[in-house]
């Protein structure tokens, strides 16, 4: 009941993550319980709140020995939980379809580095009044199917006090500083109603992820026609 309570908090929030993630291991470790009778967890290390789930990442293991008495237990809070983990998965998929719909991002600088698949990307917050400056990069993962775009702020303040040249320039920590200006650099927006660290930034990295992919492979394709 605890975690439950906890969901409807982060929700009426409009949090999306870390729960979305949560979820689609408790949704997976439910299901498999039911009809398998073992369980699914994983091993992963987890570096960010909004660090994806692959279905490579998930093992599964047969429940421990039980009697009776836990085995009705087990088969009662299964039965319980069950339902609810689905419902609340729902409300978590249907927050960030929400939030995905109100998220756009525009590419404002060097459309022809988008092939080093890394650049960075900006915020601005009309109701702080405060400029968010990001670095990212993509990377393959382990099974070198899926791609994940790490990001790292770099700069919180005042549209006003520095150009975003400078910005770049004078704190960007992943890439050299007199190369600064050969990567892409993406405007983003979102609505300022919900969270920045736990809704706009992973949405924000994902649609960057998918812009990047999609340019590439139509440069792909391109070159073969």
């Amino acid at each position: 009941m605890s975690y439950f309570q906890k969901l409807n908090e982060r929700f009426d929030k409009y949090e999306v993550y870390p729960s979305f993630i949560e979820l689609s291991l408790h949704f997976a470790n439910i299901q498999t319980l039911i009809k398998e009778g073992r369980m699914m967890t994983t091993e992963k290390r987890f570096e960010y709140c909004d660090d994806e789930l692959l279905i490579s990442d998930l093992v599964t293991k047969p429940i421990p020995t039980l009697t009776e008495v836990e085995l009705d237990e087990y088969q009662r809070t299964l039965k319980y939980s069950a339902p609810k983990i689905y419902d609340y998965f729902n409300i978590a998929k249907s927050i960030w379809g929400l939030v995905n719909e109100s998220v756009s991002v525009t590419l404002k600088k060097n459309k022809g580095e988008l092939y080093k698949k890394c650049g960075y990307f900006y915020f601005y917050n009309k109701t702080e009044k405060l400029l968010y400056v990001w670095e990212y990069r993509i990377k393959k993962n382990k099974n070198d199917k899926d791609s994940k775009n790490t990001s790292n702020l770099i700069y919180t303040g005042k549209k006003e006090d520095l150009t975003l040249q400078e910005i770049i320039t004078n704190f960007s920590k992943w890439l050299k500083p007199n190369e600064t200006t050969k990567y892409s650099i993406f405007e983003v927006m979102g609505s300022e109603e919900y969270p920045l660290q736990e809704t706009l930034l992973p949405l924000f990295k994902r649609r960057i992820l998918n812009y990047c992919n999609q340019s590439l492979s139509i440069t792909n394709v391109k070159k073969y026609e």
